[in-house]
C-alpha cells in the first residue's frame, strides 16, 4: 500500500510537471498569405491609398489553453516583428507608387518595421480579445514609439489581428508632399487599416 501511494504521488508530480512544461513552450506563428494592410491618406483634392503587398513576420507566443481563452494574458506574448519591403507598397497610380517609395527613402531604408515592445492589457470576451500594445515603427530610417489597440479573434489553430492605426507623416520626418506649385497638398494624417491572420 505504501509503495502504491508513493507511485501515485510520483505519477501525479510527473504529470503536473509535464503539463507545466507544455504550457511554457514557445510556439511560432506563421503569417497567412491572405493578409491585408493599406495606407490611406487625403489631400485637398481627393483621397489616396496604397496596398502593402508583402509582409514578413516573426511572431512567438507561449503555449496557452486555446479551449479556455480566459487563460490568455500579456505574459503569453513573447516577440513580434513585422517587416514590410517598401518596394512592395503599391497604388493604382504608378506615379503615386514611385512618389510614396521615394518619400519613404526606399534606396537608403528598404524596409518598414514594427517591433512589439510590450503588451499592456488583454481583455478577453468569448473567442476574441482586445489587446493594448506598445511598439516601435521604423519608417524612412526614423523610429516612432506608438501605442495601439488591436482586436484578436481566435478560431481553432489560427488568430486574426485587426485594427486601424492613425499616424502622421511628420512622425517620420516626412513633409506632406505638394504638387502643381502647391495647389495640391497632401494632409499629414494617414491611416493604416490591417487584418493579419496567423496559424498557431
Amino acid at each position: 500500500m505504501k509503495r502504491l501511494t508513493l507511485l501515485t504521488l510520483f505519477l501525479s508530480l510527473f504529470l503536473n510537471i509535464d503539463f507545466t512544461i507544455a504550457q511554457n513552450q514557445d510556439i511560432n506563428l506563421n503569417l497567412q498569405p491572405d493578409h491585408e494592410m493599406k495606407i490611406d491618406g487625403d489631400a485637398n483634392v481627393r483621397s489616396w491609398d496604397a496596398e502593402v503587398k508583402t509582409i514578413n513576420a516573426d511572431f512567438v507566443m507561449k503555449e496557452f489553453d486555446r479551449s479556455d481563452l480566459s487563460s490568455l494574458t500579456s505574459d503569453h506574448f513573447e516577440t513580434m516583428k513585422l517587416t514590410i519591403p517598401v518596394d512592395d507598397i503599391e497604388s493604382d497610380s504608378g506615379r503615386l507608387t514611385r512618389n510614396l517609395q521615394g518619400y519613404l527613402k526606399n534606396d537608403e531604408h528598404p524596409n518598414i518595421t514594427f517591433t512589439l515592445n510590450r503588451i499592456n492589457d488583454v481583455e478577453v470576451n468569448g473567442n476574441s480579445a482586445t489587446i493594448n500594445a506598445e511598439g516601435v515603427i521604423n519608417a524612412a530610417g526614423v523610429d516612432y514609439n506608438t501605442t495601439m489597440t488591436v482586436n484578436a479573434t481566435f478560431n481553432g489553430d489560427s488568430v486574426t489581428f485587426t485594427g486601424e492605426q492613425d499616424l502622421l507623416m511628420t512622425d517620420f520626418n516626412i513633409d506632406p508632399p505638394t504638387a502643381i506649385m502647391g495647389t495640391v497638398r497632401a494632409r499629414d494624417e494617414i491611416r493604416i487599416p490591417f487584418s493579419l491572420t496567423f496559424s498557431l
